[in-house]
Formats: structure tokens, sequence, C-alpha cells
């Protein structure tokens, strides 16, 4: 059973087994106050309290027990605990302390939860995010794998992902000039693996010139032809597009004539225009690519 000082309100674990008669005197180990506790329990014999009172005067007091803190069941902000006095002792009881669930469930009602976000969580989950997020650029972006993968390892990344294709002197025909070439691998969800190689075409011809067209061609490491794409410079595609697109959507929308997001008509003289060229799931044998011109038209001077 559960008793309580009728001074300080501390809460103590007495043992049933120890209650006897209307009750005993018990004394706080908290503010050293006395009290008789009493007994609620009806199947205990009871005894008159004039009766026990005499037996307490008659029985000589026992040593006395310190208490240790752990004997408070939950204490409600008391003072300090004092130092008992020689002598003094607990009449006919000794209060025990014991862990129970009913004061466990007391005390964590009252103690704050603590908050899910800790320090350790925030690095956790930080890092991981991380991860996810390079995991899925590398994936989109096998050419830059690749050349991380050589630089911690010189040879790794040509070994895992296969050499990245060599870019061959452009061919230049009849005053059409390709500069700034670069290729880079993508990945498509609809399309599957993309080899994208873009530029400029620049007008070096002395009039305006329109629906200029190119041929790319992909070649392995003995020239071998592997693969060709014509398109229409003018045409450009972002990687969003070029996600959700099919093979056969990213070849119509790079061979509009007129180019649909350049146009591809009167460009001037010694100006240029970007152009793209899409591969879709090129082979791996893939060791270099050729950019020819495969259509111009002259245009009309403006004024």
């Amino acid at each position: 059973m559960i008793i309580h000082c009728k001074q300080c309100a501390t809460k103590f674990r007495f043992k049933d087994e120890l209650m006897a008669g209307d009750g005993i005197w018990v004394r706080c180990s908290r503010c050293g106050h006395e009290f008789f506790e009493i007994n609620t329990r009806p199947d205990t014999p009871t005894v008159p309290v004039k009766e026990q009172a005499a037996r307490a005067k008659q029985t000589p007091m026992a040593a006395p027990k310190p208490l240790t803190p752990a004997d408070v069941i939950s204490p409600s902000d008391p003072p300090a605990p004092p130092k008992p006095a020689e002598g003094i002792t607990l009449k006919d009881a000794v209060i025990h302390a014991a862990v129970e669930e009913e004061a466990e469930d007391e005390e964590e009602g009252e103690r704050p939860r603590a908050s899910f976000w800790t320090p350790g969580r925030l690095v956790a989950y930080s890092i991981l995010v991380f991860l996810v997020v390079g995991s899925v650029y590398f994936w989109l972006n096998p050419g830059i794998t690749r050349d991380v993968l050589n630089f911690v390892s010189p040879g790794t990344g040509d070994r895992v992902l296969g050499p990245a294709p060599k870019a061959s002197p452009v061919t230049t025909v009849s005053g059409i000039n390709f500069t700034e070439v670069k290729e880079r691998f993508t990945k498509s969800t609809a399309s599957g693996d993309l080899l994208v190689i873009s530029g400029l075409a620049v007008n070096e011809y002395e009039y305006p010139v329109g629906r200029v067209k190119l041929r790319g061609k992909i070649l392995d490491n003995t020239g071998k032809l592997l693969g060709e794409v014509e398109t229409f410079a003018g045409n450009l595609l972002t990687d969003e597009e070029m996600n959700r697109l099919s093979d056969k959507e990213i070849l119509a929308e790079l061979q509009k004539p007129e180019g649909s997001d350049m146009p591809n008509t009167g460009i001037r003289s010694r100006a240029s225009i970007p152009f793209m060229i899409v591969f879709m799931n090129p082979p791996k044998e893939v060791d270099e690519f050729i950019i020819e011109l495969s259509g111009v038209e002259r245009a009309a001077a403006s004024n």
C-alpha cells in the first residue's frame, strides 16, 4: 500500500503485512513528522488504540533503520531530508521502498517527452538524404560517374561503364563549321540510356542559310559504324523532357526543320545555331563519334 505524509505529502511504499490493529505510527524520512496511519485493511485484526499505545510504552524501541531516497515514491518538492535524531525510530513498523507500476505511471506522466529530432538523428537522416540524392544524380549522369570512378581509381570507370566516346574531328562541309561539341550520358525513364551530343553549327558562308541538318555517327575502336542519327539544328531538349518522352517522341522533337527552340532560318554569316543529337541505348562498344553536315539551304537575304 501507499501512505502519504500528513505534513509534506511525500508518498512511501509500505508493506501490507506490517499493518496491524487500528493502525500504526510512522515517521516521515523527509520532514521528520510523526503521524498515525489508520489501518484500512478489512482482513487485519484490530486492536484498540489505547491498548496499542500501552503496548508501545511497554515495548522498547528498536534500533533506527535509516531510510534512503529510494524509499520515496513521488516527492512533491519537499525540503532536504533531515538527519534522523538518535533514539527516534518508527513505531510498530518500518517503511520499505519498492518499485511498482502504479508509481512509475505517475512519474511517467510528469516527465516531458524527448524530441524525436535529436542531433544524432538529424546527422543520420542528412547523410541518408545526401547518399540518395547523390546516387540518383550519378545514375542519371553515367559520364560524370565514369570520370569520378576514374579519378578515384584510374581505369575503374572505364571497366564498369565502358570507355567514353572519343570526339573525332568534325567534318566541315560547304561552309558550316561545328564548335563547342561535347557528349554526355544520361538516363531516361521512358527510353533508357541516352548518349547526348550537342554543340554549335557556325555559318561560314557569306550569305544567310537555313534548315541546317546534321548527321551523327558512333563507331567502335576499329572504326565500325554502330549507328547514326539525323536531326535539325535549333531543336533542344531538357533532361526532364528526355526523361519523360519515348524514343520516337525524342526523335520527332529533334527533326523539326524550322527549329523549335531556335529559328533554323535566316542564319546570318558568322552566326551560329545550337544543335543536339541523341542516340538511344548506344552499345557499350562505342569508342568515338562523328558529326557531319547532312543538308543546308540558302536563305533569302534580310533587309
